[in-house]
């Protein structure tokens, strides 16, 4: 009777065997949902991302854009999505940090919706003034702009580059005249003109006028120089020790994902974002590639959450 019931155990294992390798992720094309439109970076690197796990996993792995409300509808469908790891947001400092200061109401919870997956990677701003402004440096700057009225463009209430702007009047005390443009593109020709004093932009979209003496960088954002202009200082270098500000973008998953289903989900996009040929795209665009363990991106998000939560509401600042 024994031998008979464990032939019977064996055969009901083998039996299962078929059903659970259905059931192995991913079972069917994942979606990685981007809160923005084509085109921007957030797209791009979220493309980049997709084509490699799609070359490690034997499902498609398909780009989604959903705009609107500052990447909170985008957001929103992946918090809402089943836990089962076939839908990812391609996040941003917005949607996953800032987003939660600067809306009155949210459509989620920015931390408790989603499980970090990895940091993709970090924009650095420039800070820059027009030739005409005489300042050469982030000292001269600020002393420039405690003896008179100095006009900043930003591209959008709450976007990276107005934030970066906040916390740079938060440390030094200065206060400008804040111009706001819809989008960076409407912002250039006026800084490029001379009617807008300086502002903060990404170097991408500012590296050939900054080489070319149409503007002026006086320093980066970020705690490490940039590598397209080493010679540039950090605003930290330059007086402001606690300085830091970029715009980061990061995979994240819905909260409550099965542990095996969010480890590999971890591990593909950490062998993605490793490779060489990957790295060299996120640098084309001007970003630094970041990685690292799932954990340091977990705490550094609730970091930045609270970190420009406390800068936003300081500011008054609401999104439009």
């Amino acid at each position: 009777m024994p031998r008979r019931r464990q032939l019977l155990g064996l055969t009901i294992a083998a039996l299962a065997l078929p059903a659970r390798a259905q059931a192995a992720f991913p079972s069917r094309p994942v979606r990685v949902i981007v809160p923005f439109a084509p085109g921007a970076a957030t797209d791009i690197l979220a493309r980049t991302m997709a084509e490699g796990l799609a070359s490690l996993w034997p499902q498609p792995v398909v780009v989604e854009n959903r705009t609107g409300a500052s990447g909170n509808i985008g957001a929103e469908a992946v918090a809402r999505a089943p836990k089962d790891g076939h839908t990812l947001l391609m996040g941003t400092i917005g949607t996953n940090a800032t987003n939660a200061a600067l809306f009155p109401r949210m459509p989620y919870d920015t931390l408790a919706d989603f499980d970090p997956v990895i940091h993709v990677a970090d924009v650095p701003m420039l800070l820059l003034v027009h030739p005409s402004v005489p300042a050469r440096s982030v000292a001269d700057l600020v002393a420039l702009a405690r003896a008179r009225s100095l006009t900043m463009g930003t591209a959008g209430v709450g976007a990276s580059q107005h934030l970066a702007a906040l916390l740079f009047e938060r440390a030094s005390g200065v206060r400008f005249e804040n111009v706001t443009y819809r989008g960076f593109a409407a912002l250039m020709p006026d800084l490029l003109n001379g009617r807008l004093d300086l502002a903060f932009a990404d170097p991408v979209s500012t590296l050939q006028q900054v080489r070319g003496g149409q503007l002026r960088a006086l320093a980066v954002t970020t705690p490490d120089r940039h590598p397209l202009l080493p010679e540039l200082p950090t605003v930290a270098e330059a007086g402001f020790p606690d300085y830091a500000a970029a715009a980061w973008y990061g995979l994240f998953a819905p909260s409550g994902l099965p542990g095996e289903v969010l480890d590999t989900i971890r591990r593909d996009a950490a062998r993605v974002l490793a490779r060489p040929e990957v790295q060299s795209r996120i640098r084309e665009l001007g970003a630094l590639p970041r990685g690292g363990p799932s954990e340091a991106f977990a705490a550094f998000v609730r970091a930045e959450h609270d970190r420009w939560g406390a800068v936003v509401r300081e500011a008054g600042v609401r999104a439009e």
